[in-house]
C-alpha cells in the first residue's frame, strides 16, 4: 500500500509539496516529512525521462509520487481525449497517482478506465504466461489512482456527475481556479467558497471518496500555513498540496534575508 494511503487509513492528513524538476529535490522533501511529491507536467519543463528519476527517487525515499500531466481544460474542451494518453504513459511507469486537469466527467471517465489497464513495462512489469497476464488485469487498486483536478469551469458544473463515476478514489480540487471560476478569484476564505467546498465534500464523503485541495498562493509564512491546513483539515479536506518546494524556499530566504539585513544594515 503506498504510503498516502497508509497515512489516510490512520486518519491523518496526508501533506506534499510540488516540484517544477529536479530529482535532488526529492530527497530532501522526503527528509523534511513530506507524504508526497508532485511533479508538475502541466506548467513546467519536466519530461518524461525526469519524471521517471524523480518516481524512483520517490520509491527509494519512501514517498509518494503524483505527477500531474499535461492538459488544458480551458482550451481543449470537454470532448477531447488526448489527456488519456498521458495518462496511461505515467501509469505505464509505476507512478501510483496520476493527476489530470479535466473539462468534463468523460475525460474524468476515461482517464479512470485508463488507470485500469494492465501495461507497466515502463516499470520493468511483463506478462510471460496467462496467469501473470490475468493478475497484471487484476491489480492492486491502490497501484493506480487516477485523480481528477477540478480547476475548469464546466468541471465544476459537472462535479456531481463527476463524483458518482465508478472507482473513483479521490478528487483534487485547484483552489486558486476554484474560487475564480465561482467569481471569487483568491478570495480563499469566502464563505460561499468554503459553502462550495463542503458540498464536494459532503457528497464524496458519502462515496468514499477523497477530497485532496492546494493550499492557495496567498499563505506564506509558517504561521499562516499551519493555520491554513488547520481550517482546510476542518472542512474535511484530507490530503494537502502545500507548496512549490521552490516557493517554499523563496519565501523563507526572503523572511531570513530581511532579518539579516535588518540586523547588518
Amino acid at each position: 500500500m503506498s504510503n498516502l494511503f497508509e497515512k489516510l487509513a490512520a486518519g491523518q492528513m496526508g501533506l506534499g509539496v510540488w516540484i517544477k524538476g529536479g530529482p535532488s529535490w526529492v530527497s530532501t522533501i522526503a527528509r523534511a516529512g513530506f507524504d508526497f511529491v508532485r511533479p508538475d507536467m502541466m506548467f513546467s519543463a519536466i519530461d518524461w525521462r525526469e519524471l521517471d528519476h524523480i518516481n524512483r527517487t520517490a520509491q527509494a525515499v519512501g514517498i509518494s509520487t503524483w505527477v500531474r500531466v499535461p492538459a488544458n481544460p480551458w482550451l481543449a474542451g470537454p470532448d477531447q481525449l488526448q489527456v488519456t494518453v498521458d495518462v496511461a504513459r505515467a501509469f505505464s511507469l509505476g507512478i501510483p497517482f496520476v493527476g489530470a486537469s479535466i473539462a468534463s466527467a468523460a475525460q474524468a471517465r476515461a482517464c479512470l478506465e485508463v488507470s485500469r489497464d494492465w501495461h507497466r513495462s515502463g516499470a520493468g512489469e511483463y506478462p510471460n504466461s496467462n496467469e501473470s497476464f490475468a493478475a497484471m488485469n487484476k491489480k492492486d487498486a491502490n497501484t493506480a489512482v487516477f485523480v481528477p483536478h477540478i480547476e475548469a469551469g464546466n468541471s465544476i458544473k459537472e462535479i456531481d456527475e463527476i463524483i458518482a463515476l465508478d472507482g473513483l478514489r479521490i478528487i483534487m480540487l485547484a483552489m486558486t481556479d476554484l474560487s475564480q471560476a465561482i467569481g471569487l478569484p483568491f478570495q480563499y476564505d469566502h464563505p460561499d467558497l468554503w459553502r462550495a467546498v463542503d458540498r464536494i465534500v459532503a457528497k464524496a464523503q458519502a462515496r468514499n471518496i477523497v477530497i485532496a485541495a492546494n493550499m492557495g498562493y496567498a499563505f506564506t509564512t509558517p504561521e499562516q500555513m499551519r493555520d491554513r491546513v488547520k481550517r482546510m483539515h476542518e472542512h474535511g479536506i484530507r490530503i494537502c498540496l502545500m507548496q512549490g518546494a521552490d516557493i517554499m524556499l523563496e519565501n523563507l530566504a526572503k523572511a531570513v534575508l530581511a532579518d539579516i539585513r535588518g540586523v547588518i544594515g
